[in-house]
């Protein structure tokens, strides 16, 4: 089912490679019921995959989509990060509830395994905290900027590449950044944040000068900076600062993304090599594979 393209719904399944071909010509058609809950009824699928553009200040229509697929007793895939930040909790009480599990792999950077190397993590070890470039439009920004070019031009960049949310705002003013923040901040370390709790600061405060006047090898990035302290407090960030070249971060070029992520068993960063919408689709074939398998809820 698509906003822009109409649905199609057969109980015995689609043919994927036709459904393309009608995609790219007149649209799938309208055939099944266009609401949700009716439309997996009518399906019965094992297994949803949701791809509903983000709402950061209700995590609607997508938590509404999550939750009637999981009563019902279907896994879910979703790659709506505000969804997950808003929802989680209530999310894995009915994914328990109903013997399913719900799955976000390409919710932060795009299809990097994440969640899954931290599930993977000995029994008993916590997150103590992240610190990550989460968002590759605002990156594109910076360093257009930083190589003497224009900020239009790094955005121009992020939207050939498809990485650029409809609302660049949501890029450029940190708001994706923050919505992943609170996500990691209440998925690894129990927190509670809304969008609106991470302490946010845009790329928009920086000037043009301040950028290339940074110290020499210096390069500005949007980062994400979440924390749990001693006494269980969960704290999160996002700010464009320099990077310095002891950074892990600073390897990062251009749109690339990647997390630095200290647990008590160890510190590890994990970087982008590749990024874009296929590594996301990557993501979610690799949750896919997940529930084939049988993997713990993460």
């Amino acid at each position: 089912m698509t906003a822009h393209h109409g649905r199609r719904l057969n109980p015995e399944g689609v043919d994927p490679l036709e459904a393309v071909a009608n995609i790219e010509a007149d649209g799938l058609g309208e055939d099944g019921p266009a609401d949700v809950k009716k439309a997996i009824e009518f399906v019965r699928p094992e297994v949803v995959v949701e791809c509903v553009p983000q709402n950061i200040r209700s995590g609607e229509p997508s938590l509404t989509f999550l939750r009637t697929a999981l009563d019902f007793g279907a896994h879910v895939i979703t790659t709506n990060k505000s969804a997950i930040a808003l929802g989680y909790r209530d999310l894995r009480h009915r994914a328990a509830k109903a013997n399913v599990t719900f799955r976000f792999e390409s919710t932060v950077l795009d299809g990097l395994p994440i969640f899954s190397w931290v599930s993977r993590l000995p029994p008993g070890t916590k997150v103590k905290r992240a610190r990550g470039v989460l968002n590759g439009t605002s990156s594109l920004v910076l360093e257009s900027v930083q190589n003497g070019s224009t900020r239009s031009r790094g955005l121009a960049r992020a939207q050939a590449q498809g990485i650029a949310e409809s609302d660049a705002i949501l890029d450029v003013d940190g708001w994706d950044a923050a919505a992943k923040a609170a996500l990691l901040a209440n998925v690894w370390m129990g927190g509670a944040l809304r969008v609106v709790d991470v302490v946010r600061e845009g790329c928009e405060l920086l000037k043009d000068d301040e950028l290339r006047k940074a110290a020499a090898g210096a390069r500005y990035r949007l980062v994400a900076d979440i924390v749990r302290t001693d006494e269980g407090a969960v704290r999160a960030s996002v700010k464009p600062i320099p990077l310095e070249s002891s950074d892990p971060l600073y390897s990062l070029h251009g749109s690339a993304g990647g997390i630095t992520i200290e647990t008590t068993a160890g510190t590890m960063s994990i970087l982008q090599g590749t990024h874009g919408l296929e590594d996301a689709a990557q993501g979610v074939i690799a949750d896919f594979y997940s529930i084939i398998e049988g993997a713990p809820q993460v």
